[in-house]
Parts: structure tokens; C-alpha cells; sequence
């Protein structure tokens, strides 16, 4: 593949760009970053962000803290699990260190897995400039009250264009803030994209990109039911299988649910307005190529209810009787898909090599539910 010359010469992602792909490090988009590791591309990481990051990782492992201690102290009282079991699940469910080091060796992890390097903002930020734009309203400092919130943004910008500067490379900027946005906008150097999938697709040789779209295209790959499509669908099957559901549901009665299920019904793959299917290629070179597509996915959920009424006389609840029931929910997810093959020639023995489908159905509402009265009339006699 003959050289290209680059648009952009470094890439960074904010942190909200790391919270709405789950902070999941090791697979889907994020993982897609280590195809730079290596490249001439340079991942930077603000320090101001990357110490965002690890409150907000921090945070979420403190609810995961919480909840398996609340979860384990119910087990205890309401399943009589012995005490000794109890604590040797609390052993295996454990981890060394405090919320702030678990979340920093993972972000340490990441970045020798994507070979980022860090931005110091006490370096690169000119304060002159920086003092200016805040009393000058300039984004991303906004004409509101609260405005002393968007220094953080501030700073991580001005450190971000001062490396810029001095090292003469333009940047593409991930992040769906606003702020962030306003400011790229009288930039020289930084170029913002809201998705971390659009982000990627700039660094791929262009021409190789448009060449690869038409032929999966003209070929109608992903328009007819062929290899390709039922390997997407069984992908979908297998990401739905064995995965947990949060239920939403209503009822005069108390109820809990379990055996919570989803089946796969159908899936329609996001199409533009000329009807061809939405690709982005996100990583490419001369031995694979990692596309993104979106689809819409119907499945059919169903879950067990126990339905139960408090004794007013012992303040226990009574069991009074059960429903299996069933909705129908919709979710959209991203998928990858991995292309092997000699990409030099034709498209005639492209291979898929591998799906990953990112997303799953994640809870169902069904709505308004009440026993099973004539399965319980039936029962009883």
C-alpha cells in the first residue's frame, strides 16, 4: 500500500467519549485504538482528562462496591447463605486498592495498549490566553453562571493546541461537548468529530476507503441473504443469549421477577437516504479491515413474576400467585466486522474473519402485569 500523506497527525478522545463506550477498554471502538500504536499517528491524552477519567471510573466501581456488598448482606438474610460461603464470595468478588489506583492502572493499561502519551497542561497552557477567554467569555467558556466549570475544558484545550503548535501536527479531537465544539471552531489545529467510529475512519487511506465501500456495496454484501447476513444474525443470537435483563414493570401487587430471556427476532441494518447500507471503516491495512455498521435489533423478552401481598397481621409478604409474560423490545448496536484477504486485487475472496457485535439488549418494560389468575383457578382445581 503506497504511503499517504496525513490530514491529522494526532488523535484524542475526551472523557465522554470514554463513558459512552462503557469505559470498556479492551473490546469494540476503544480497543480499535491500538492500530495506532505503532503507526505514525500520535494518541495524546490530556492530564486533566485523563484525572476526569479516573474519578468517573472510580465512581462506577464504587456502585459496583456498594451493590455487590448490598447483594451479598441480602443473600445472607433473605437466602440464610451461611456466613463463611458469604465471605468467600466477598473474597472472589474483590480487588486491592482504592477506587483512584484501580481506575489508573486500567487507564495506564490502555495507554501502553494504544501506545497514548500524556499532554501536560501545565507546560503547554498559556495562562495569559486562558485568563482572556474567561473573562472575555470565549468558548469554550459560556455567558452562564456556572461558567467557572468549563475551566477544566479550558485548560485541556489551550495545552491540547499549544502541543499542537509546537509540534507542528493538526489533531482530531473526539468529544460530543459543546464546548469543546465551539472552541475547535476558531481552531487551527484541532479539528473536532463527535464519534470516536467518524474519528477513525479520517486516519484510513481515503481513496482505499471509498474503494472498499463501493465493492461491498455494488456487491450488495450486505443487501441479500447471503453468508454474510446469517453470520450477522447468528452474532446478534449469540450476544442476546445468557445476558441479564433489568425489568421495568408496574402492578397493584409486589412482585419480583427472574429467568429473565430474550429471543432474536429480527434485525435491520441503519441504511442513508439512497438505501445502501451505512459503512465506516475503521481500521485498515494491508491484511484486514475493521467496518462498522448499525442495526436495529427486535427481540421478544419474557420473565417469571412472583406476586405477593403483605400480611398485615406478622408484616410478612404472601405469595398469592405467578406469571410468565412476554413484550417485544427494540435496541440499536454497532457491529464490527473484520475483512481478511488480498486487499491489492479484487473483491472476489474477501473473507469475514470475525463480528463483534458491541451492544445488547439491556432492559424491557412490560408495562402493567398482574398474576396468571386463570392458570392459578385452573391449578387449584
Amino acid at each position: 500500500m503506497s504511503a499517504i500523506e496525513l490530514d491529522f497527525g494526532a488523535i484524542t478522545i475526551d472523557n465522554s467519549t470514554f463513558k459512552s463506550e462503557g469505559y470498556k477498554f479492551d473490546e469494540g471502538l476503544l480497543a480499535q485504538m491500538k492500530q495506532f500504536k505503532e503507526s505514525p499517528v500520535r494518541v495524546l491524552q490530556t492530564d486533566i482528562v485523563h484525572n476526569e477519567a479516573i474519578n468517573h471510573i472510580g465512581q462506577e466501581i464504587t456502585k459496583t462496591r456498594t451493590a455487590i456488598g448490598q447483594t451479598l448482606r441480602s443473600a445472607n438474610k433473605q437466602l440464610k447463605i451461611k456466613s463463611d460461603v458469604i465471605e468467600n464470595a466477598r473474597e472472589l468478588l474483590s480487588i486491592d486498592g482504592s477506587e483512584a489506583e484501580i481506575a489508573e492502572a486500567r487507564l495506564k493499561e490502555y495507554y501502553e495498549l494504544i501506545g497514548a502519551e500524556i499532554v501536560d497542561s501545565e507546560k503547554h497552557t498559556d495562562l495569559s490566553l486562558l485568563t482572556r477567554m474567561y473573562f472575555s467569555t470565549e468558548a469554550p467558556f459560556e455567558d452562564k453562571k456556572d461558567k467557572k466549570n468549563e475551566f477544566p475544558d479550558a485548560i485541556a484545550l489551550l495545552s491540547l493546541e499549544g502541543w499542537a503548535e509546537r509540534n507542528d501536527i493538526n489533531i482530531i479531537a473526539v468529544s460530543e461537548d459543546n464546548g469543546w465544539k465551539n472552541y475547535s471552531e476558531g481552531s487551527n489545529r484541532i479539528t473536532l468529530v463527535s464519534s470516536l467510529a467518524e474519528a477513525l475512519e479520517k486516519f484510513q487511506p481515503h481513496n482505499k476507503v471509498a474503494s472498499i465501500i463501493e465493492n461491498i456495496r455494488k456487491g450488495s454484501l450486505l443487501d441479500n441473504n447471503n453468508y454474510v447476513l446469517q453470520e450477522i444474525e447468528q452474532a446478534i443470537i449469540d450476544s442476546i443469549d445468557g445476558y441479564d435483563i433489568w425489568i421495568e414493570a408496574s402492578s397493584y401487587l409486589s412482585f419480583e421477577w427472574e429467568d429473565t430471556s430474550a429471543a432474536y427476532i429480527s434485525h435491520y441494518l441503519d441504511k442513508d437516504q439512497e438505501g445502501l447500507v451505512k459503512i465506516r471503516v475503521i481500521s485498515i491495512n494491508d491484511e484486514s479491515i475493521v467496518l462498522k455498521v448499525g442495526t436495529t435489533v427486535k427481540v421478544e423478552v419474557e420473565a417469571s413474576f412472583d406476586f405477593s401481598v403483605r400480611d398485615s397481621i406478622d408484616k410478612d409478604y404472601v405469595g398469592i400467585g405467578t406469571n410468565v409474560c412476554t413484550t417485544i423490545e427494540d435496541y440499536h448496536t454497532d457491529i464490527l466486522l473484520t475483512l481478511t484477504g488480498d486487499f491489492s486485487q479484487d473483491f472476489d475472496n474477501i473473507e469475514f474473519s470475525d463480528i463483534e457485535v458491541l451492544e445488547t439488549i439491556g432492559q424491557a418494560n412490560f408495562g402493567e402485569i398482574e398474576p396468571d389468575w386463570k392458570s392459578e383457578y385452573e391449578d387449584e382445581d
